[in-house]
């Protein structure tokens, strides 16, 4: 399936696109709300300033897909591959991406308040000043992740990797640390309360 006709079967009523093979597709600022994208391929696909609320992406293939400044609040992205895709600046409230893996995801002032981070890898993810309050990141693996400036004000942190992940003017307050190697961890420079 090719961009146009995804477009024209949107704009007809059209949500389902099950393994659909976007990999490299340009939909820029389009409006995709409720899309069911599961299981389909968009490597390398462009999906900045586009409107994917409440879009369904679990188990898609998003490597190196960008999402600047995309609108992705309640979106389903369990099981998701975002392994170096750029989400900077990207509207990611309220989703679930339980299983997912963001390896080396650019989410740099992202906001993902509220997101349901479970089991996630977010190892070498970029998240300098994302809002991350109230995130639950269970068991995730947080190693080498960049939380500079990042809030994660009242997040689940229990059970989490956390292996040289770096904390920098990172606000830490009510956060559940329980079951937590902080032994690779320099948190000198967090904000605890």
């Amino acid at each position: 399936m090719n961009t146009d006709e995804l477009l024209r079967q949107y704009d007809s009523g059209e949500r389902d696109f099950i393994l659909a093979d976007l990999s490299d597709a340009c939909l820029t600022e389009r409006c995709l709300a409720a899309i069911n994208l599961s299981q389909s391929h968009l490597t390398n696909a462009n999906l900045s300033g586009s409107n994917l609320q409440r879009a369904n992406l679990s188990a898609a293939v998003l490597t190196k897909a960008t999402f600047w400044r995309s609108n992705l609040n309640s979106a389903s992205l369990m099981s998701a591959n975002l392994n170096e895709a750029n989400l900077i600046r990207a509207t990611l409230i309220g989703i679930d991406a339980n299983g997912a893996s963001l390896r080396k995801t650019d989410l740099r002032l992202a906001n993902l308040q509220g997101a349901n981070l479970s089991q996630v890898n977010l190892s070498g993810a970029d998240l300098r000043y994302a809002d991350l309050t109230g995130v639950n990141l269970q068991g995730a693996n947080l190693s080498r992740a960049n939380f500079t400036g990042a809030n994660l004000a009242q997040a689940d942190l229990r059970g989490v990797m956390l292996h040289n992940a770096i904390f920098e003017n990172t606000d830490l307050s009510d956060v559940s640390l329980i079951d937590v190697d902080l032994s690779q961890v320099d948190l000198r420079y967090a904000i605890l309360k």
